[in-house]
């Protein structure tokens, strides 16, 4: 299940001249040329909107479906574990970014069989940090992915508060490890995908 809420912009521009000198004194510089770049600045999503309106609309209800499964790690129990991912969209309401990025895709990109084998996966693959345990650090992890068309998760980052410790570099290695998913769809063929997953990770 998804969750549409909020948004995120980068900028770009360019100029480039090139001027001639002329060694005669009562000559005129040649012409100067100018090569312009439209001013198009793809949106940046508003992550820390996107994350406030997930946590305002289901703090009450987040993970109750969810019964946390602890293994041990240095003497203590912890458990992690993914919640109901949140779509990215753009504020100008474009549903594509400037790198093809669907912020909507008609068909979401599905790990090989199903949510509960992504959870699988990520639970066994999942190492909390050492660093974060000798602090009792603990709570939610937001990690934007980004997925090809081919299925292929291209990179995954942290905007908004970071937990630290390791915890954001570590859900990085596992995600990116993911198998291949079976790519978003949009007007019947595959294509780019961006969404932020929530991921808990606790300590009993």
């Amino acid at each position: 299940m998804k969750y549409n809420f909020l948004p995120i912009v980068f900028p770009i521009a360019a100029l480039l001249s090139s001027c001639g000198n002329n060694q005669q004194a009562e000559e005129s510089p040649k012409d100067t040329a100018v090569a312009e770049v439209p001013a198009t600045a793809p949106a940046a999503v508003d992550t820390l909107a996107i994350i406030a309106a997930y946590e305002a609309a289901h703090a009450k209800t987040k993970s109750t479906d969810t019964k946390p499964q602890y293994k041990e790690k240095n003497k203590k129990k912890v458990a992690e574990y993914t919640e109901p991912v949140v779509q990215s969209y753009d504020p100008t309401n474009e549903v594509v970014d400037a790198q093809g990025y669907n912020y909507t895709a008609d068909k979401n990109a599905t790990y090989p069989g199903g949510r509960k084998a992504f959870d699988d996966y990520f639970y066994k693959n999942f190492e909390y940090p050492v660093e974060a345990l000798d602090n009792n650090i603990q709570g939610t992890i937001y990690a934007e992915i980004f997925i090809n068309e081919q299925g292929y998760v291209e990179r995954v980052e942290f905007p908004g508060h970071k937990l630290g410790y390791g915890l954001e570099e570590e859900a990085k290695r596992v995600l990116m490890a993911a198998k291949k998913l079976d790519p978003a769809m949009k007007n019947g063929a595959p294509a780019k995908e961006r969404y932020v997953l929530p991921i808990t990770v606790v300590i009993q």
